[in-house]
């Protein structure tokens, strides 16, 4: 019996005899099995080595103040280049060697933040960035891979799978903004509270206010927020380090390699299909500003608004117990939205994905913060892991559904252009007034959305004229 072309019906999978004598029915059941186990290594890994970038990242720019927020840039930076040249080198080393090499420069950043000091810590967060491209490349090809197999066995389109897949992969990846932030409020508890710890003194610098040239007067710009105790620190670092370890061990010894289709081709002739797809495909031309949003949005919150919002006012122990509820309603969005990206489609819920976003943006843009709007603290992050849950799961599947055929290409030009959406948030971070930046927010997201719809537009359409083609004839 042959597994891509034949469907169980219920009958045959209910009766006994059929399944003990059907080897194309194990087989395929099988198979299924072992994909799923492949997703579920894969979300593991990620749960292990992103609760430690995941709580790193958003103390970064308050734990080590000044560059610490240009540690992140040479992150993200590193990974424009390292997305570039994240297809040609896969198909040498193949996605789970990239994966392994990725943990490696990853456990080198974790270390590196035990001695932050400028010529340690932005050397070992641009090694980290010239892996982000590799490392997301291939897990988009993992994904795509596994999708695509399974979806053959089930006989369920494609399109339904990825959403449902990224879905899954979504959840645990954001599930590591829950267990990161946890980590560090339990070690960082009694970090000391703002200088500035009454309402009165608050609204001149903190919030939308915040600018950069406040330092001169004792703002945030300054980034005079008081450190926790030293061996808080390290203590934080070394859990960090360790789950890191683990993710890699994982990577090593039980992730399945995925299998390349087609021939080996030489690395100038990958390179030459990723900057080809870049420049002369029209449809990835158009979803650059999404592509680019979907990075930026992420350094809002993990950034500006743990740091000119949290921590100005609340203090640096806060931030983690505010980025949890980040991280539990994404953890929860994201299979949610896979669903319902399967019955409502992508557009529909990219556009409540802008709407949150601007009301969010609104909401930071006009409200002062103060102490006794503990709610508050939360409900922004709470109302952004939504929209971004939406933003994570549905730009990855529309990318594996659009260039099934040219995925890794097609996902390194999305990471690409999310690295530099993180890296500009980031290059401006310290120069500009809050405000200022929500408003730069609000314009990409607007640009964003309308280009996405227009290219779901041209493919809905270039569907339907296959369709008529085979029925005409």
């Amino acid at each position: 019996m042959d597994v891509n072309t034949t469907e169980f019906s219920l009958a045959e999978i209910s009766d006994p005899k059929n399944v003990l004598n059907d080897d194309g029915y194990k087989t395929a059941l099988s198979r299924k099995f072992q994909l799923r186990l492949n997703l579920a290594w894969l979300c593991l890994i990620w749960v292990f080595t992103f609760t430690a970038y995941s709580g790193l990242q958003n103390l970064e720019a308050s734990l080590v103040p000044g560059f610490g927020v240009y540690s992140l840039a040479a992150i993200t930076g590193g990974g424009l280049v390292s997305c570039i040249l994240a297809p040609a080198i896969i198909a040498k080393i193949n996605a789970k060697g990239a994966l392994i090499f990725s943990w490696i420069c990853l456990s080198i950043f974790v270390a590196c933040n035990y001695y932050p000091l400028e010529y340690v810590l932005l050397p070992g967060a641009a090694i980290e960035g010239l892996s982000t491209g590799l490392m997301w490349t291939a897990q988009g090809a993992f994904l795509t891979t596994i999708a695509v197999e399974y979806s053959d066995i089930i006989k369920e389109p494609l399109e339904a799978v990825l959403s449902r897949f990224f879905g899954i992969f979504c959840m645990a990846f954001q599930s590591t903004q829950i267990w990161g932030n946890v980590i560090s409020s339990a070690v960082l508890h009694e970090a000391p509270l703002p200088d500035a710890g009454n309402a009165s003194s608050i609204p001149s610098f903190c919030g939308a206010d915040d600018c950069p040239w406040d330092k001169l007067f004792g703002g945030s710009g300054n980034s005079t927020m008081p450190l926790p105790a030293q061996w808080r620190i390290y203590t934080l670092i070394s859990i960090y380090l360790g789950f890191t370890i683990i993710g890699l061990i994982i990577t090593v010894f039980l992730l399945k390699p995925i299998k390349s289709e087609g021939a080996e081709v030489s690395v100038r002739v990958q390179l030459q299909a990723t900057l080809r797809l870049l420049f002369t495909d029209r449809k990835m031309a158009l979803l650059v500003p999404m592509s680019i949003w979907t990075g930026m949005e992420q350094s809002i919150l993990f950034v500006e608004f743990t740091r000119s919002y949290v921590a100005c006012v609340k203090g640096l122990g806060y931030v983690g117990l505010t980025m949890i509820c980040f991280g539990v309603v994404n953890t929860i969005g994201s299979p949610l939205s896979g669903l319902l990206g399967k019955y409502m489609g992508r557009i529909p819920l990219c556009w409540l994905a802008t709407l949150l976003n601007l009301a969010v943006l609104a909401l930071m843009r006009f409200w002062t913060p103060t102490p006794s709007e503990t709610y508050v603290f939360f409900l922004i992050p709470g109302v952004w892991g939504l929209a971004d849950a939406i933003w994570q799961t549905q730009s990855g599947a529309m990318i594996g559904a659009i260039f099934s055929t040219n995925q890794e290409p097609a996902y390194a030009n999305l990471r690409l252009f999310q690295a530099a959406g993180f890296t500009m948030a980031y290059l401006y971070s310290n120069s500009l007034c809050e405000y200022i930046k929500l408003y730069i927010a609000a314009a990409v997201v607007v640009v964003g959305i309308i280009l996405q719809t227009v290219v779901e537009i041209i493919v809905r359409r270039s569907e339907t004229r296959v369709v008529e083609m085979d029925i005409k004839y």
